[in-house]
């Protein structure tokens, strides 16, 4: 089936296939919009795929991205295709979405990775070194793709030693994406980073335009 997408410029470089897949900024660019909308898509378009989201701590499905990839389902008018279960999201051809914390897994439970063809990080400025280092050579089916999605925080968290230090990976597409990038801004998100710049000016580059933090 046909569906219409109104991908945002900044983010199309990460539309077409690469082994890594990065987009770090601030608040309200619409980045985990994005590529909820693209692990649907993905899933339509190669039937049978299975995917894992990650956070380096999830305790409960709250904290997942599981939420917003259910609205993206509903929002592409392509509920009827995919099965919303409590744990998981079943995807066309027997494929699976299912939701994982990094911080408690081990290197034997990690191996139940190793027939997943993409794995989006959220919140990515938190995954530890030791996370990326059980993740990356577990992702290893052909064409498997790890994305990464994070507001900087320091120059020496290991996402960003990994996709913005001088030797990334091959392969490797990343984009720096901002509210005004995002022309679904919301107007509640606008008053809120006025004022924030108004009142914190010393947190905001760090909030709203991808900056490091300051502190």
């Amino acid at each position: 089936m046909t569906v219409q997408l109104d991908v945002q410029a900044v983010f199309k470089p990460l539309w077409s296939p690469a082994r890594y897949k990065g987009a770090f900024g601030g608040r309200g660019s619409g980045k985990s919009h994005d590529r909820a909308t693209a692990m649907v898509i993905e899933c339509l378009s190669v039937p049978g795929t299975r995917a894992v989201c990650i956070r380096e701590i999830q305790r409960t499905l709250k904290e997942s991205s599981k939420r917003l990839i259910e609205d993206k389902i509903q929002a592409l008018g392509v509920g009827h295709l995919f099965t919303i279960q409590h744990d998981c999201i079943k995807t066309p051809g027997g494929g699976i979405i299912t939701f994982q914390g990094m911080q408690d897994a081990s290197a034997e439970s990690i191996k139940s990775l190793e027939g997943f063809r993409i794995a989006w990080c959220e919140e990515a400025q938190v995954l530890s070194a030791r996370s990326l280092m059980l993740l990356r050579p577990t992702i290893r089916m052909k064409d498997s793709e790890i994305w990464f999605t994070w507001n900087a925080r320091r120059k020496s968290d290991p996402v960003d030693k990994l996709l913005r230090g001088a030797d990334m990976p091959t392969g490797a597409v990343v984009v720096m994406a901002n509210w005004r990038d995002n022309k679904l801004f919301p107007a509640v998100l606008e008053t809120e980073r006025t004022d924030c710049e108004r009142l914190d000016p010393d947190q905001y580059g760090h909030i709203w335009e991808g900056d490091y933090a300051s502190l």
